[in-house]
This record gives C-alpha cells, sequence and structure tokens, in this order.
C-alpha cells in the first residue's frame, strides 16, 4: 500500500470514529429527554416549558446536520446553519416567556397567538428541511397545524395569568418534535433499544418494592398501588398492583407495553442475524416489560402489546405478506371484543367506560361541533352528563380531542393516527414493520385512555414519535 493509500485509509477511520462519537452523543442527548419526559412526567420536577426548550435543542441539532449534509459550499451551510439557530433562538424566547403571563408579543392576544402559530410552524419546517417531504408528509404537517392552531385559538377565552392560556405552546412544540425531529434524528431501531432499556429499569426499580417495601430514590417515590392487584385470567399473582415511579398503574403500563414492543423487536432481530449475546439480553429486556405489563394490571396495556406483538409475530413468521391481514385482523378482533362486552356476551368488565365514552359523546353532540369546547380538561365538559359526583375524564383520546377541538381537530387527529397507519399498511412491502406494529398497538391503546399526543407526558411522547417514524422513516 502506498503513502497516499495509506493516509486515505487512515483519514476514512478517523472519519469513521467521529460519526461514531457525534452519533453516540447524540443518542445520550435523545436519551436524556426521555429521562427528562419521565421526570415531568412523574414528579413535576421538570416544568413544561423548561421540557420544551431541551426538545428545542434536538430540533438543533437536526437541524446543524441536515445543513452540512445539503449544502456543498461552506458559505451556504454556515447561511443555513444560521438559520437553524435564528429560528430556535426565537423559538427559545417564545417558551421562556411563556413561563409568565404572556406570549411577549405586545398587548394584541389575537397577534400574539397568530405569532406564536407561524412561528411554532416555521421552526419545524426550517429544522427538518420541509423542501424534502412528500405529499403525505406534507399531509401530516397539515394536520399538525389544525390541531396547533385550534388549540392555541382556544387560549384567548382564558387569562393571560392562567396556564390555560399558554400550555398548547408547550404541546405544541413537543408535540412536533415527537412527530417531526425524533424520527429524523434518531434511527427507528435506536429509539427502541432506548425504550426498551428505559422501561425495563423503570419496572426494576418497582419489583424491587415487592422485597424492600416502598422507598424513595432521588426524586422518585417508588412504590404500589394498594387499592388493588393483577388480575389476568389463568395467572394470580397474589401481589399488590405496581406502579413503581408513576403516580397511576397505568403509566408503568404504557410505557412498559411499549418497551416490551421494543425488546421483541429486538430480540428477533438479533436472533435473525445470530448475535447470542444481543439475543439473551434483549430476552431479559422483554421478560421484566413483560411482567411490567401484568403487574401493572393496565388493561389497556395488555390489549396494546398484544396486538403490536401478534402482528410483528405475523411478520416474523410469514413475511410482509402477512402484515395487512394481521392488522385487519387485531384490528377487528378488539373492537369484536368491545362489542361482546357491550353486549353482556363475555364476563369482562370494561371499567365503566362505555359510560363514559356516552357521556363525552352526548356532550360533543350537545357542544360546539366545528371546533370543541375549548382547551379546558375535558372532564369538566362531560361531568354534567354522568350521574354521581366528580368528573373523570372520558378514558378515551380521541374522544377527548373531539371535546376540546371538535370535529375539525378530530378528524385531524385521526387523520394524523388512523391515516398514516393505513397509509403505510397499504404500502407494507417498505413499511417498517416494528414500528407499524408498535403504531397500531398505541391507536389501540389510545381508544381506552384519556391521554393526547397534544401533551408532554410519557405517552404523549413516545405515541407521537412512533407516529413520526411511520411518517418520516429515514
Amino acid at each position: 500500500m502506498s503513502t497516499a493509500e495509506r493516509d486515505a485509509a487512515t483519514s476514512l477511520v478517523r472519519g469513521l470514529d467521529a460519526d461514531r462519537i457525534a452519533n453516540g452523543a447524540m443518542y445520550g442527548l435523545f436519551g436524556l429527554y426521555l429521562l427528562l419526559v419521565l421526570v415531568a412526567h412523574t414528579t413535576g420536577a421538570v416544568l413544561a416549558w423548561q421540557l420544551s426548550v431541551a426538545a428545542i435543542v434536538l430540533g438543533w441539532i437536526l437541524g446543524t446536520r441536515l445543513a452540512v449534509a445539503t449544502y456543498g459550499k461552506r458559505e451556504h451551510q454556515q447561511a443555513a446553519i444560521f438559520s437553524v439557530l435564528g429560528i430556535a433562538f426565537v423559538i427559545v424566547g417564545l417558551l421562556y416567556q411563556t413561563s409568565s403571563p404572556g406570549f411577549g408579543f405586545g398587548p394584541s392576544r389575537v397577534l400574539a397567538v397568530v405569532l406564536a402559530f407561524v412561528l411554532t410552524l416555521s421552526y419545524f419546517l426550517v429544522v427538518t428541511d420541509a423542501r424534502r417531504y412528500t405529499a403525505g408528509q406534507w399531509a401530516a404537517v397539515g394536520c399538525f397545524a389544525v390541531l396547533v392552531g385550534i388549540y392555541l385559538a382556544h387560549t384567548l377565552a382564558f387569562v393571560p395569568s392562567s396556564s390555560q392560556s399558554r400550555w398548547p405552546v408547550w404541546a405544541a412544540v413537543i408535540m412536533g418534535s415527537s412527530l417531526f425531529v425524533i424520527p429524523q434524528l434518531v434511527p427507528g431501531r435506536v429509539f427502541l433499544r432506548v425504550l426498551s432499556g428505559l422501561a425495563a429499569a423503570v419496572v426494576a426499580l418497582g419489583v424491587a418494592t415487592y422485597a424492600v417495601g416502598d422507598y424513595t430514590l432521588w426524586i422518585f417515590e417508588v412504590g404500589r398501588y394498594t387499592a388493588s392487584s393483577p388480575s389476568v385470567p389463568g395467572f394470580d399473582p397474589d401481589v399488590l398492583t405496581l406502579q413503581s415511579i408513576f403516580p397511576n398503574p397505568n403509566g408503568l403500563g404504557l410505557l412498559s407495553f411499549a418497551g416490551f414492543v421494543g425488546a421483541v423487536v429486538e430480540l428477533h432481530r438479533s436472533a435473525v442475524a445470530r448475535r447470542p449475546i444481543g439475543t439473551a439480553v434483549a430476552a431479559v429486556l422483554a421478560v421484566v416489560c413483560g411482567l411490567g405489563v401484568v403487574l401493572s394490571n393496565a388493561r389497556a396495556a395488555m390489549v396494546a402489546a398484544a396486538v403490536a406483538t401478534a402482528i410483528y409475530g405475523a411478520y416474523a413468521v410469514a413475511g410482509r405478506t402477512a402484515v395487512p391481514v394481521a392488522v385487519a385482523v387485531t384490528a377487528l378482533g378488539v373492537f369484536s371484543g368491545l362489542a361482546a362486552m357491550a353486549l353482556g356476551l363475555v364476563g369482562v368488565s370494561a371499567s365503566g367506560r362505555f359510560e363514559l365514552w356516552a357521556a363525552s359523546l352526548n356532550a360533543i353532540a350537545d357542544g360546539p361541533l366545528p371546533f370543541g369546547h375549548g382547551s379546558g380538561p375535558a372532564s369538566t365538559v362531560i361531568e354534567p352528563y354522568l350521574p354521581g359526583e366528580g368528573a373523570p375524564t372520558p378514558h378515551n383520546s380521541y374522544l377527548s380531542v373531539v371535546i376540546q377541538t371538535g370535529l375539525v381537530g378530530g378528524l385531524a387527529y385521526v387523520g394524523l393516527v388512523v391515516g398514516s397507519i393505513v397509509a403505510r399498511t397499504i404500502d407494507y412491502r417498505d413499511v417498517d414493520v416494528a414500528m407499524l406494529a408498535l403504531a397500531v398497538g398505541w391507536a389501540i391503546h389510545q381508544f381506552f385512555e384519556s391521554y393526547t399526543m397534544f401533551d408532554w407526558s410519557v405517552g404523549a411522547v413516545l405515541a407521537t414519535a412512533t407516529i413520526g417514524y411511520l411518517i418520516f422513516d429515514r
């Protein structure tokens, strides 16, 4: 080998090492962001506007990487990087301003809302280089814009000092980051690995309470839910329901379900690639996350995990041609089961969800149909339609969105979730089946729980990111 060839090979190795280091740092920041989401959800130690600022960092990294990769001339790269930095700086300023009453755009609240909408949408179009978008991806942008616009417009009904006048800005930034930025910044396989590892760690922290009792770890209160015990047909663990660091067992259930699917996917991929260590690690993670699903006693998470695993299992056994059939059969099976429960044909309780859904539909029918009741809690809207006291949530993400944003917002939300699933199921020959299976699981899960993707909870971030991977798969 000549000296020139050795120098070229050395430069290539150094370049590859630099790429690995940069990617490792980027994935580490993503893992840190997910940890912040978890802390914000479980303890409130991280505020929503602060979490939004952390999400902007991910967008700035993506925009900078795309600028370097897209433009060959140095001056063009610098102009693009400064554009990304400038719009990111403006959005950070907006988020900082929302930490106190007002948007900081003068006394006109209508103008302030319009500017907040334009700047937020422009930010995501700039940092993700929207010039490359396909028609389907632009449709997703449209759905997102409709939701953001309606939620922001509803803030005008609240006094500026109320958090209700500002929270849609935080939700819009976090939802947009999950939908547009994370799928284009972090490969899907890394996303699933981080997800399964995080979920297994949280489950392991909770399982320890069965040996040592409830305890405090740093800012987390780790414990069990004393009001119930897991009830699974054919399996009676005879222990208290586990909630780990979450304030509610359903939170542990949704994280465990997503982690379980991620671990199962990695288990299959490692087995096919004949990586024994990877296979063993993935198997352990799958067992731990599966245990979390069961011990959380979260039935919606159990159904979602079963649906997603069945779809991916059909692909692993029978290939891509089985994917559309598996999606259709599992979805039909879930809704057939609901129908059987409603008719009393099976001895499984719906935990009062039918009554909540009926009340929600009545509230939607009586309320402002086009744009909904506003961005306040959906529970207060359906309370008059329920017998007894209290204001329980609709326990259905789609109904929650329709209550708040009306038929227009509801169609945008369903179009984003169901539309992307249908489109990618039709495109089964090229779709990432793991993400499609997980997305169907999230779509089913949202049918039974009240969190929505327009929020900063763990479920909101993970569900939105999964839909984003379907739409912006690299």
